[in-house]
């Protein structure tokens, strides 16, 4: 009988001191402070995006722990301001490089106004006023980066044709159909002579100007299609400004692009500070 009741109060001290020491666990406070204090080395580390992660446990589950929260969030701050810093370092050289590269690009092209509308640029080859009597194709690009090619037909009578084909030794590229009447298919006629123009937006080359692109230095031919068929040799000239063209489009595009991310970062650094 000794024996059981000396079990039971071993028991009764057993789940006693167990209950005590879970009581006397780490309070909110004491978690908070040691989870900002494991942050800030993650952070003198510059293990910025795992220090992140703390803080955020910091803010969300220590809500009512007003001085860890608020040393949390301005550490936080403090973390993101520097991201956003390297990140506006970064896109400064990227926008730089970019610049650099489309100035290259820029030699053979001139920039003109079209009609007082808008800025585009001209393949100096490719000049309305060298080119008014020619059958060729033609670059068209302007200072956003918008890229498209026109057909160019020039003779003593209509062919009324409504697309192209680009080829060479077996391998060729036809246009989509533009009809005639549409807003891309132009056609008049001056003192006996007779042009027509049909521009290939958004896509409508359907493959061509990249086939250009790829096949400069060989002898590519175009077939103007329609009623009557015409034929030309591309000069070398024009498959150039094509190419070129081409490219600097995309060299456009990023740097509106990058631009664009520059505003956003200066935004937000302006919003943190």
């Amino acid at each position: 009988m000794r024996t059981q009741h000396n079990t039971l109060v071993k028991r009764l001290l057993f789940i006693s001191t167990l209950l005590l020491t879970v009581a006397c666990g780490p309070t909110p406070q004491e978690i908070a402070q040691q989870k900002f204090k494991r942050a800030h080395e993650l952070f003198s580390q510059e293990q910025f995006n795992d220090a992140k992660i703390v803080l955020d446990s910091i803010i969300s589950e220590f809500p009512k722990e007003i001085e860890f929260v608020a040393r949390a969030e301005d550490l936080m701050r403090t973390i993101k301001i520097g991201e956003q810093e390297r990140n506006l370092t970064f896109l400064d050289s990227a926008i730089s490089k970019k610049e650099k590269e489309l100035k290259a690009l820029m030699k053979n092209f001139i920039v003109s106004n079209d009609y007082g509308k808008k800025e585009i640029l001209i393949h100096k080859r490719q000049k309305p006023q060298n080119s008014y009597s020619r059958t060729y194709l033609r670059a068209h690009l302007d200072m956003k980066g918008n890229f498209y090619i026109s057909s160019r037909y020039s003779g003593n009578s209509y062919i009324h044709h409504n697309k192209i084909k680009v080829y060479n030794k077996g391998q060729s590229v036809t246009s989509e159909k533009i009809p005639e009447g549409a807003f891309d298919n132009i056609q008049f006629e001056d003192q006996g002579t007779y042009w027509e123009v049909v521009n290939y937006k958004n896509g409508a080359d359907n493959g061509i100007i990249d086939f250009i692109a790829q096949n400069v230095n060989k002898p590519l031919k175009v077939q103007f299609m329609g009623k009557k068929n015409y034929y030309i040799v591309m000069e070398k000239f024009d498959k150039e400004a094509i190419a070129d063209g081409y490219e600097i489009s995309f060299v456009l595009k990023d740097i509106a692009r990058i631009k664009k991310e520059i505003d956003n970062v200066k935004k937000e650094l302006n919003r943190l500070k």
